[in-house]
């Protein structure tokens, strides 16, 4: 076989579905990764093994598994992908310049992002800022975005995770109902009109657990105002319509203009939201300025 042959039959394609194989240890997951068809990344996977006269996987009933030459390409040829990936970004936009997506929350992106984006823009005039709001995680990772803040953690392979914030919960309410409010006592906020998240797809943190978490014993369902839009509840809250559960990083800067007051004590969950990011594609020189501007910026 020559030289010839063999080039014939390696590809960026037959190279990008052997590493995405060996990762996701299965040609479905590979597909998912890759964003193809299963039978794509086998043919490519298959057509690479006939130029090179060697079996690259072992198939199994219950999925694949990379032989040794298999796993030996998919470690040099990984890293050598990612560079030239960057390599021709960095080529289509040589100043950092670009546009690049983000899907968040709209409570986030009113109460985070959108006060922040001044400082950088002034930082970062060439970045041309696209925002998707969402209120599930449905479309995470399928929206076209090169970056997503989920409403929880995400169990993707297909996507690469890194800590945002943790979940910290406050109840907030306007000042003029807060003063009326025995806020040493979190059973008192029983007597207190409550405004309600309905999740449609993921449970949240409710008042039930809140007050469980409490020590305060609850029967069934709490009373109270509902909504399946949080920036509803939140505008509500502004409003003096009743006390919410505020996440920190959305109240924060509510609570430092004294538009909202903290009627209780917090309470952190013990879980993270993320900033997500594909696996295996290097981001744009527009999306990673702003994934490194979010992470210097994060409420931790």
């Amino acid at each position: 076989m020559t030289e010839n042959d063999v080039s014939l039959g390696v590809t960026d394609r037959s190279l990008r579905a052997v590493v995405a194989v060996v990762e996701a240890g299965s040609f479905t997951g590979a597909a998912l990764t890759l964003g193809i068809g299963q039978s794509a990344v086998s043919h490519a996977v298959a057509r690479l093994e006939q130029a090179l006269g060697v079996a690259l996987f072992i198939r199994k009933r219950d999925g694949v598994e990379p032989t040794t030459v298999g796993a030996a390409l998919a470690a040099r040829a990984a890293p050598a992908l990612r560079e030239l990936a960057a390599a021709v970004a960095a080529a289509a936009q040589p100043l950092g310049g670009g546009a690049v997506t983000i899907s968040v929350s709209t409570s986030l992106a009113a109460h985070w992002l959108t006060p922040r984006l001044p400082e950088f823009k002034q930082a970062h005039p060439d970045v041309e800022l696209r925002v998707l709001t969402t209120d599930t995680d449905t479309g995470v990772g399928r929206d076209g975005a090169d970056l997503w803040i989920p409403l929880g953690p995400v169990d993707d392979p297909a996507l690469d995770s890194v800590p945002f914030c943790a979940e910290r919960l406050i109840p907030v309410a306007a000042p003029e109902l807060a003063a009326a409010i025995d806020i040493a006592d979190p059973a008192a906020l029983l007597d207190s009109p409550l405004l309600h998240l309905e999740e449609r797809y993921v449970p949240r943190f409710d008042w039930p657990r809140w007050f469980r978490h409490h020590g305060v014993a609850v029967d069934g369902d709490v009373p109270g105002d509902r909504s399946n839009d949080y920036s509803l509840v939140l505008h509500a809250a502004l409003a003096g319509a009743g006390v919410a559960l505020g996440w920190e990083q959305i109240v924060r800067e509510l609570l430092a203009q004294g538009r909202l007051a903290a009627v209780g004590p917090v309470v952190e969950t013990g879980i993270h939201f993320p900033l997500l990011s594909r696996h295996g594609r290097p981001l744009s020189p527009a999306a990673e300025t702003l994934r490194t501007w979010i992470l210097a910026n994060a409420p931790g």
